[in-house]
């Protein structure tokens, strides 16, 4: 038996998807009561008042709370008296280890941590689960369990190195957010070529499609690029005029992005990283378009974008 504390997103994805794959959830709480009893009506549980009385009511518990709170939690429940002898208590954030749950360790209870890599936004996205890796790290008696665990879901069970976890998030950042912070880009670029939405009444999007021409457009390119990466690798899915070798277009592309400097930096970024995968052999004229001193103009081509400092570092939190 399961217990669910955190009806949020992740938390409602994973409890949805578990009690699909025959998993019987007793219990859920949650500090939204209104929440915590939605997805115990969803999965057939009960409402637990407090993290402690779920963890009683189950064999394992997902401890799905922000990742801030976890250890808020597991000092809480430590500091109650309960005895989980037996038990195991699991949480679900990409960055700590089950050290983030040692506090539980004194109530008896097993502990570990399991990642799913994948964009969890509530119930809707349990089908996800299928196919995406899930980093598992626990106690010994818990361990196995959880690989069974992440197996019945239809996931990949993956062990990370010593000390990894921080490049595991920062890849998770990548994949997850990376995509959605071009596609914004992108679809500006599209609305200044005049890619408009369309007058009320007129053009229809599929079911679950922006009104957004712009960005409609731009998810079935980036759908096509990923379903094309899946088919035959990254490699051999690279398109665009860096994969052709084309200076010519790449130079355009930079004049035109001459009055966009954060697009452009981004431009360059993302042409340096395809640069990389493409090789740089007889494609040095794109390699120095990248890389050029932008604090002076090039007389091949005009109209290059300004030097503009790099952007700083700034922490993404998991999506």
């Amino acid at each position: 038996m399961l217990a669910i504390v955190g009806a949020g997103r992740a938390g409602s994805a994973l409890a949805v998807a578990l009690a699909a794959r025959g998993y019987r959830i007793a219990a859920v709480a949650s500090r939204d009561p209104r929440r915590a009893g939605v997805l115990a009506g969803r999965v057939g549980a009960a409402v637990a008042a407090t993290p402690v009385a779920a963890m009683r009511a189950a064999d394992v518990t997902l401890v799905a709370v922000p990742d801030a709170e976890i250890v808020r939690v597991a000092a809480a429940v430590g500091a109650s008296g309960a005895a989980l002898g037996g038990r195991g208590a699991v949480h679900l954030c990409a960055s700590r280890g089950p050290e983030a749950l040692a506090a539980l360790r004194g109530t008896g209870a097993a502990v570990g941590a399991i990642h799913p890599l994948q964009a969890l936004a509530g119930e809707g996205s349990a089908p996800l689960l299928e196919g995406s890796l899930m980093a598992v790290e626990a106690d010994p008696p818990l361990d196995a369990v959880l690989r069974r665990l992440a197996a019945d879901l239809g996931c990949r069970p993956v062990t990370l190195a010593p000390g990894a976890r921080p490049v595991y998030h920062a890849a998770a950042v990548l994949a997850a957010s990376g995509p959605l912070a071009l596609l914004d880009a992108a679809a500006e670029l599209l609305s200044a070529a005049g890619v408009a939405p369309a007058p009320a009444g007129e053009g229809r999007f599929p079911a679950g499609c922006p009104a957004d021409p712009a960005e409609a457009g731009l998810i079935a390119l980036m759908r096509g690029a990923l379903s094309n990466a899946e088919r035959a690798g990254v490699r051999a899915a690279l398109t665009g005029p860096i994969a052709r070798g084309d200076a010519d277009t790449v130079a355009a592309h930079l004049a035109a992005l001459g009055l966009r400097p954060e697009v452009a930096r981004l431009y360059r970024a993302v042409g340096r990283a395809t640069l990389r995968l493409a090789g740089e052999k007889g494609r040095e004229g794109i390699a120095h378009l990248l890389e050029e001193d932008r604090s002076r103009p090039c007389s091949s081509h005009a109209g290059a974008p300004a030097p503009h400092p790099p952007l700083p570092e700034e922490p993404v939190p998991w999506p």
